[in-house]
């Protein structure tokens, strides 16, 4: 079977597998492909982009943990605030029956409250 003549009009692809465009590194890095970007050809570039990488990673999480930490406080702040309403309904309930109880008394005049010394 005959081998098709690639003309000069081809893609730079189609030319030459040797050709710049594909190059082994970018051939071998299917990460680079999704990016639409190649894979550095100079190591000390893709230390760098690791060490990038890695960085990124871990404040991404260090900031999903640190979200994660105030949900938590939110709640309990939340949690507390609630319990410290209940409690000054049931102060206030009790103010208001206290009053009225003196207010009772007062009107009755029976004296048999304590008796205030002057």
């Amino acid at each position: 079977m005959p081998m098709p003549q690639i003309s000069d009009s081809a893609p730079p692809a189609a030319r030459s597998p040797t050709s710049p465009s594909m190059s082994a590194t970018s051939s071998q890095d299917p990460a680079a492909k999704s990016q639409g970007r190649s894979a550095p050809a100079d190591p000390v570039t893709m230390l760098k982009r690791e060490r990038n990488n890695v960085a990124a990673r871990k404040y991404r999480q260090k900031r999903i943990d640190r979200i994660s930490e105030l949900e938590t406080e939110l709640k309990d702040v939340k949690e507390e605030r609630d319990d410290l309403r209940l409690r000054l309904a049931r102060q206030e309930a009790e103010t208001a029956a206290l009053r009225s109880m003196l207010q009772l008394n007062s009107r009755s005049g029976n004296g048999s409250g304590p008796k205030r010394s002057a």
